[in-house]
């Protein structure tokens, strides 16, 4: 489940791994263009702010939910992807919004007066 696929053919790696950074051009361009507008001041901060964040740390929350849960109870590949999905989104927000607010008592946030 945690490995890079190594394919033994190098087409199907050429492919694999083109296909992927094509993947990322497409959604990057088209999220710039749908999802790159102030909606709403705070949800907007959050989410802008907590990318890097969630970019740096899902790995470490990945093994955290398949050393405690997907391997013990051998949860099946498909079951494990959405408790995989959902648990690791749910604990990136939320430790995020922990530090955030643990950084906002420590640096409160100026007001533009």
């Amino acid at each position: 489940m945690f490995f890079y696929p190594l394919y033994s053919d190098y087409t199907i790696q050429c492919l694999y791994t083109s296909g992927t950074w094509m993947w990322i051009f497409l959604i990057s361009w088209g999220l710039h263009y749908v999802a790159n507008k102030e909606f709403h001041k705070e949800t907007y901060r959050i989410v802008n702010g907590s990318s890097m964040y969630a970019y740096l740390s899902h790995y470490f929350f990945i093994i955290v939910v398949a050393v405690t849960l997907i391997r013990p109870y051998k949860i099946p590949f498909v079951g494990a992807l959405f408790i995989e999905f959902i648990l690791v989104n749910l604990m990136i927000i939320i430790s995020y919004l922990i530090f955030d607010f643990l950084w906002s008592l420590a640096f409160p946030r100026k007001t533009p007066e």
